[in-house]
C-alpha cells in the first residue's frame, strides 16, 4: 500500500492525508456546495457567496519554508489552481518538494495548469499523486453545481494527460453530481487513467451549504437528495464495491453501516 493510500481513520480531509495547506482565501470556481464557502460566510469572512469567487493570495503562506512532514500534504484544500495562480502554486509545491514531502494535489483541473505542474516538476514525480475532482461528465450538472470550474471533458482531457506523464493519478467523484446510470459512467470513463483510486462520496449537508435562493437552487436540490438516498448509494455499492480501485467517501460508509447491519 502506498503514502497515498494508507487506510487512515478520520474524516473529510483526513481519509486523504495528515496535512492540509492553502495559499490563497476564496476560489474562483464557486461552487455551490462548497465547504469552505459555507464556513467563510459563517464565520462572517466574506460578506455574501458571491465574495468567495475573488481570489486573494496570501504572499506569506506561498513563501512558507518547509522541513520533511510525516505522511501526506493535500495541498489546495479550500480553494483551487487556477490560470490566477498557478505561478503561486508552482513556487508552492516546490518548495514542499525540495523539502522531501509527498503531495496530494487536488483540483478540478484546468488542463493547462496541469501541464505546467507536470513539466515544472517532473523531477519530482514520485513524490505527487494527482487527485481531480470529476463528479459527472454531464455539462449541465457541473456548469449548475461548480459554474466557474472547469467542464467535465477538460477535466477527463487532464487526467488523461497526467497519466500518459507518468505520474500517479486518482480522482474523487465526492460529490456525486448525477444519477445512478451517470455516476457509473463517469466512474467507468475515469477509471482506466487512474493508477491509484477512485472515491465515491455524497454531497454533504446540502441545504445547509447551497443558497438556496438561487434560481432552480431547490429543484436541483431536491434532485441530488432523490438520486443520493440510501437506496441509490446502496445500488451503487453494489454495483461498484467489487472494483479494485473503488474507494467509499465517510458520507457513503455512513449508508453501508446503516443499511447492511
Amino acid at each position: 500500500m502506498s503514502n497515498f493510500d494508507k487506510n487512515r481513520t478520520g474524516t473529510g480531509t483526513k481519509e486523504w492525508s495528515e496535512h492540509s495547506y492553502n495559499i490563497q482565501k476564496g476560489c474562483k470556481n464557486n461552487c455551490l456546495y462548497c465547504y469552505a464557502r459555507a464556513n467563510a460566510l459563517r464565520f462572517k469572512l466574506i460578506a455574501s457567496t458571491d465574495e468567495w469567487k475573488n481570489e486573494v493570495i496570501r504572499e506569506n503562506a506561498v513563501k512558507k519554508t518547509w522541513g520533511k512532514k510525516d505522511g501526506v500534504i493535500m495541498f489546495p484544500t479550500t480553494h483551487d489552481i487556477t490560470l490566477n495562480n498557478i505561478k503561486h502554486v508552482i513556487e508552492t509545491l516546490t518548495r514542499m518538494l525540495i523539502a522531501g514531502n509527498h503531495v496530494l494535489i487536488v483540483s478540478k483541473p484546468c488542463l493547462s495548469c496541469i501541464e505546467q505542474i507536470c513539466t515544472e516538476l517532473s523531477d519530482f514525480r514520485s513524490q505527487i499523486m494527482f487527485r481531480f475532482t470529476i463528479g459527472s461528465l454531464n455539462r449541465a450538472d457541473c456548469l449548475f453545481w461548480e459554474p466557474n470550474a472547469p467542464e467535465p471533458r477538460e477535466r477527463l482531457l487532464a487526467l488523461i494527460f497526467a497519466y500518459e506523464h507518468g505520474y500517479k493519478t486518482s480522482v474523487s467523484m465526492e460529490p456525486i453530481l448525477g444519477d445512478y446510470d451517470e455516476a457509473l459512467r463517469t466512474f467507468y470513463a475515469v477509471e482506466q487513467y487512474v493508477t491509484d483510486t477512485v472515491w465515491i462520496g455524497k454531497m454533504n449537508k446540502v441545504r445547509r451549504r447551497v443558497d438556496l435562493t438561487i434560481p432552480g437552487a431547490l429543484d436541483w436540490v431536491a434532485q441530488i437528495e432523490c438520486t443520493q438516498d440510501d437506496w441509490n448509494i446502496l445500488m451503487l455499492v453494489d454495483r461498484l464495491e467489487v472494483e479494485p480501485k473503488v474507494r467509499w467517501k465517510d458520507s457513503v460508509k455512513q449508508v453501508i453501516e446503516k443499511c447492511r447491519k
